[in-house]
């Protein structure tokens, strides 16, 4: 039997929103500090901004990504929650709490949150990529299938989502489906980091096909 593409890790090609542009001055230097890579006084910066107004959606959404990013995905649900509560139409604030759900490995949460997210902004080719991602972590194949092609409707040329398809795929026992969206991904990115690995592959899915 063949064996799959193994992603190169859980975290690969995971797509969020960049942190919100900031308005009060702790929010200033939260953004100064992100930029310069040094998280923990972004952090810092960030919580005075909450606790300067705790009921500022944008204060705490930002506090919960740089969370996340310095992996406190759990401390930085409530921060999401409340962002929530307050701005009931954000789509960014519910992408970024199915983000840290993923991060916990807990996927009914995320695939629920990021759900959430494609109610409200369908379009986006982000929700729909991590959507499948989570789907196909929790075991649901043919929804997060389904998922990625979403996916690569909205945005057919992102190489990546044609690979994580075609993983997919393979999972479902497809293996002619899986090699056309590996090799759709090589038409992509032919120099890309896996493209060496991934036309072994094929040869060798093509060989068990046959």
């Amino acid at each position: 039997m063949a064996r799959a593409v193994e992603p190169a890790s859980r975290n690969e090609a995971v797509l969020r929103p960049a942190p919100v542009a900031l308005a009060f001055d702790a929010k200033h230097s939260g953004a100064a500090a992100y930029n310069t890579g040094d998280f923990d006084r972004a952090t810092e910066a960030y919580r005075a901004a909450v606790d300067a107004n705790p009921n500022d959606p944008e204060a705490l959404n930002n506090l919960g990504q740089m969370l996340v990013r310095t992996n406190h995905a759990s401390e930085a649900v409530q921060y999401f929650d409340r962002a929530i509560d307050l701005s009931q139409d954000a789509w960014a604030y519910r992408f970024n709490r199915a983000r840290a759900y993923a991060e916990l490995q807990q996927w009914p949460q995320a695939i629920a949150g990021y759900r959430d997210a494609a109610r409200l902004f369908p379009e986006d080719y982000a929700t729909q990529y991590n959507l499948a991602r989570a789907l196909q972590a929790n075991g649901d194949l043919p929804d997060a299938i389904t998922a990625f092609e979403r996916a690569i409707a909205l945005a057919p040329g992102q190489a990546d989502f044609h690979l994580s398809h075609g993983r997919a795929l393979e999972s479902a026992r497809r293996p002619k489906d899986a090699i056309d969206a590996y090799k759709r991904y090589l038409e992509l990115d032919p120099g890309g980091p896996d493209a060496e690995k991934v036309k072994a592959h094929i040869t060798e899915l093509e060989g068990v096909k046959s």
